[in-house]
């Protein structure tokens, strides 16, 4: 063998080598890659396990403090119809339809048309009663946010006959309204309570698809004990269509002929647990 035979015996043997150590290291890389990605997929179950543990750890949280604070359920009668009519207020007085004065200066609407634009911003609003009834485990703050208050009566809801207002918890203002009183409902009691669904003369005539009936409404707030740090939250919503237009009167708006296209909705309860807010 000469020298140039044998220099090509060596680079061709380096290629080999070469060749080799790429091959090689390619197997490496997939066996790398193979770790990895089951290092990853473990990562991922033990995230999963870890969230799903944590999960079931607040669920069985939450269910054991359900079991113990205070439930209540809502039922609302129809709106009385008609409504009524409450011109000349301001922004202030508009939140405050029950005041003796303001209540007893409205009319219930008649058969007399609107005319847009002169009445189109006067007010116009349904009272609206509804019965709460606390059936959990332990004694409930309750408030209504919004135009709203606690009254005594009876309902056809209640078949148990006439209700009392129940005991004031505190009042949040020195001007002792009733838009920020407390009451206090304990296991088992029942209690009555009215509130206006409000609306510029206006605001009942929309009537757009997109957007289906005007609405209007309040809420009621109940506060369990600190021990337990559950507030809820249950909406009511009157959704109605009370005024239609005047045929050939152009502007002019009148009450419809009856209350069948007036619903109270009462929404689902929503429930905040403040202890997993305090900690996020």
């Amino acid at each position: 063998m000469n020298l140039q035979d044998a220099a090509d015996l060596g680079t061709t043997l380096a290629a080999i080598a070469t060749v080799t150590l790429v091959w090689f290291g390619l197997i490496q890389l997939r066996a790398l890659k193979r770790q990895v990605e089951s290092a990853q997929q473990s990562s991922d179950a033990a995230v999963s396990a870890a969230g799903a543990a944590h999960l079931a750890v607040r669920e069985t949280a939450r269910a054991r403090i359900d079991e113990q604070v205070a439930r209540v359920v809502v039922l609302a009668e129809r709106p009385k119809w008609p409504p009524f009519i409450t011109p000349d207020l301001g922004a202030e007085e508009m939140s405050r339809l029950f005041e003796s004065m303001t209540y007893h200066a409205s009319a219930e609407v008649g058969r007399e048309e609107f005319v847009f634009p002169e009445r189109a911003d006067q007010l116009m609003w349904f009272e609206v009663r509804g019965v709460v009834t606390n059936e959990g485990r332990s004694t409930a703050r309750i408030r209504v946010v919004g135009d709203g208050e606690f009254i005594a009566g009876e309902s056809p809801l209640l078949p148990d006959g006439r209700v009392e207002v129940p005991p004031v918890a505190s009042e949040w203002r020195s001007d002792r309204s009733y838009l920020f009183r407390e009451h206090v409902l304990r296991p088992g009691q029942s209690a009555m309570f009215r509130w206006a669904a409000a609306h510029t003369v206006a605001g009942w005539t929309e009537d757009s698809a997109d957007r289906g009936a005007p609405r209007a409404g309040v809420s009621l707030e109940v506060f369990d004990s600190a021990a337990h740090g559950v507030i809820d939250t249950v909406g009511l919503e009157v959704q109605a269509r009370p005024l239609v237009a005047v045929p050939a009167r152009s502007g002019h708006w009148a009450l419809a002929d009856g209350p069948s296209e007036v619903d109270v909705v009462v929404w689902p309860v929503e429930r905040r647990y403040l202890a997993e807010e305090a900690s996020a």
